[in-house]
């Protein structure tokens, strides 16, 4: 077993030495780190990014640009490979091409209902791609659709991709310069604040190792696929839109301005608030704010506009004070976040000490047990590991239970990308992070073309009778909009 202690913290991880590392693995791009391996075997991870396109958009030349695209960052073209230690490695041997599915555009809501059908449809981890492309079709506006396992990849990832795809589509001799998809761990710090009072701590962890390895279960592609498809068969993506036109998006900036606070700050009190007016306050021990945010941007590096994950998240206690004003509330957001963020601090920066095997346990297959217990009868591997109910990953998977944050806001901020693109022009962006059962709040937020528009993301059953949280979040998003000095755009309508 290889010392997964190594590395983290240091010097940055060598791109030359992972390679070296996989030499005997065909196509080897380097080995996952464990934050990657995290959300590689979760099936609550898939994101997810949508474009708004105006213009006749070709499928065969939409298909040449994602192509050139693959050749330009190797993940795309990406599947994994386990070797006989149970490491992961990134490999584009024998991948199959990459799928782009072009369905007619009925509806301006019929994105939401392809990014839906995508959900139930579960990537092949070890045969690969990690990501497929629809096109929902119309001679004059299309929407884009990237969905991605969240392994390969976050959020300005997703944008720059669809950049750098109608770069290609409008220049399809454009030369192609192939970019290597860095590994974040090495540049990321031990947050020594108040955030990491719950941090395990490095003895603990090899504790944790230690009893795992006693009792180790090893999971396939195939124990993947069943528990995806008995979880899909049950939930549902929903989405609900915050979207705010030129004007609008230049007043909420400039509000931000003149309160010293980002559109990050402003958009997570406001939320916070109306879900309290809404349904009610948090318990103490769940106000926990998250806000995940671009590495790339924060370094002195030059990293490039790598297409892989690359990023950072703060977790840190806040309860939204109905005595102080939102933007007094806001004020507080800023001044922690900004100083995390400085510091390139983040959230259980410990996840590399653990033996990757064990994350895959505790994050992937444990916390779903209860929920899809027909799955854990379907292959010899799911089937040993729900009988060993003492195993530690279920007590890790148990106790993070009630660690999980109130809220989770992305924002990725306003992207300062190109209009047009030949004779076709960037309208919007519409950024759709996981929806996870446990965050009743799930934000991501992306501005181009002058709009700014947040989706608030959710998880509901299908089959349901009862109440549908739809209408707690539809209400949620329209005091949200009264909070930021929007109350004409309330409706009732979720896009």
């Amino acid at each position: 077993m290889r010392d997964y202690n190594k590395g983290l913290f240091g010097d940055k991880m060598n791109l030359d030495k992972q390679k070296s590392d996989c030499a005997d693995i065909p196509g080897c791009v380097r080995r996952l780190s464990n934050g990657e391996r995290l959300f590689l075997g979760s099936i609550q991870s898939n994101v997810a990014m949508a474009a708004r396109i105006v213009g006749d958009v070709s499928e065969k030349y939409l298909l040449h640009a994602i192509n050139a695209a693959r050749r330009m960052h190797p993940l795309l073209g990406a599947k994994v490979i386990f070797d006989d230690q149970h490491d992961a490695w990134f490999s584009t041997d024998n991948v199959p091409e990459t799928i782009l599915r072009t369905v007619p555009r009925t509806s301006e809501t019929q994105w939401v209902d392809e990014i839906q059908r995508e959900h139930t449809m579960p990537f092949k981890l070890e045969t690969g791609p990690l990501i497929r492309f629809v096109l929902v079709y119309s001679s004059q506006i299309s929407e884009l659709i990237e969905f991605s396992n969240h392994g390969i990849c976050d959020g300005i990832a997703l944008a720059n991709l669809i950049r750098d795809i109608l770069v290609f589509y409008a220049e399809p001799a454009k030369e192609i310069k192939v970019i290597e998809p860095p590994l974040s761990t090495g540049y990321l710090q031990r947050d020594e604040g108040p955030s990491s009072s719950k941090s395990i701590g490095e003895d603990a962890i090899n504790n944790l190792n230690l009893q795992w390895r006693k009792s180790p279960h090893y999971f396939s592609q195939e124990d993947f696929i069943e528990i995806h498809k008995a979880y899909w068969e049950k939930m549902q993506h929903g989405i609900v839109l915050l979207q705010l036109d030129p004007e609008e998006t230049s007043t909420l900036v400039a509000k931000c301005r003149e309160n010293g606070v980002t559109v990050i700050s402003a958009t997570t009190a406001a939320f916070l608030a109306a879900y309290q007016d809404a349904i009610g306050p948090f318990p103490e021990d769940r106000s926990i704010v998250g806000i995940p945010y671009d590495l790339r941007r924060r370094l002195s590096e030059n990293v490039g506009n790598a297409f892989c994950l690359f990023v950072g998240a703060l977790l840190f206690p806040f309860a939204y004070d109905q005595k102080k004003s939102l933007w007094e509330n806001c004020q507080e957001i800023h001044s922690i976040i900004q100083k995390d963020i400085e510091m390139l601090n983040t959230t259980s920066p410990e996840i590399g000490l653990f033996d990757p095997t064990l994350i895959d346990a505790c994050f992937s297959f444990a916390p779903l047990m209860q929920f899809v217990p027909e799955a854990f009868k379907r292959t010899d591997n799911l089937s040993a590991f729900a009988r060993d109910t003492k195993n530690i990953a279920f007590m890790l998977s148990d106790s993070r239970k009630n660690r999980a944050p109130a809220i989770l806001n992305t924002n990725l901020g306003h992207l300062n990308y190109p209009e047009t693109y030949g004779d076709l022009r960037l309208d919007r962006m519409l950024f759709v992070p996981p929806a996870v059962r446990l965050v009743p709040l799930i934000l991501g937020g992306v501005g181009v073309s002058n709009r700014l528009v947040f989706s608030l993301n959710y998880i509901e059953q299908v089959k349901d009778n009862g109440p549908s949280p739809t209408e707690n979040m539809i209400q949620i998003r329209n005091r949200a909009l009264e909070y930021l000095g929007f109350p004409e755009k309330a409706n009732d309508r979720a896009i």
